[in-house]
């Protein structure tokens, strides 16, 4: 586990211009064996993030009850700087990317990136419609957070095996 960190210490931006976000895992669904890490590339004033994110999920079967079935998913989003500002020496530890809008709801897939500071990010992800009749509003989801706290889970299976591809 990662220590916490003090009352004095602060989250500041990544030096680099290659972030790497190892460790997220699924905090809003803890018993969901949905693992996540990516690679993002910071443009040249620092506002915006282009990033490839490696997804890895476990799921069971009541065809093999004590089989996990491992899937893997590879995306790419690009994030934007929340404050907008540009250059190395802003303190701005949120990054938002949205997607969208999409179909006759407009939903939108927005996701934010918050740095926690070291390797420790957090990934919140929710869908937005953008029209707000009821049967729009119900297309809505709660929003998921992916946390690198709380990163092992116990397995709910004695063995692993591929999972279908999409």
């Amino acid at each position: 586990m990662l220590p916490a960190a003090g009352p004095i210490a602060q989250a500041r931006e990544p030096a680099s211009s290659h972030v790497v976000i190892p460790l997220l895992a699924n905090a809003t669904k803890p018993n969901d064996l949905d693992f996540q890490g990516g690679e993002c590339d910071l443009n040249t004033n620092r506002t915006t993030m282009e990033c490839v994110f490696q997804q890895a999920f476990l799921t069971t079967t009541n065809v093999a009850p004590d089989t996990c079935l491992i899937t893997t998913n590879r995306y790419q989003r690009t994030f934007k700087r929340a404050d907008g500002r540009a250059g190395a020496a802003t303190t701005s530890t949120r990054w938002v990317s949205t997607e969208g809008p999409a179909g006759d709801c407009g939903m939108l897939d927005v996701a934010t990136l918050q740095y926690d500071g070291g390797i420790r990010w957090t990934m919140e992800t929710k869908k937005v419609a953008t029209k707000k009749s009821s049967s729009c509003r119900a297309l809505e989801a709660e929003s998921e957070t992916l946390s690198w706290q709380n990163l092992r889970r116990p397995l709910p299976c004695r063995f692993v095996q591929p999972g279908g591809l999409q």
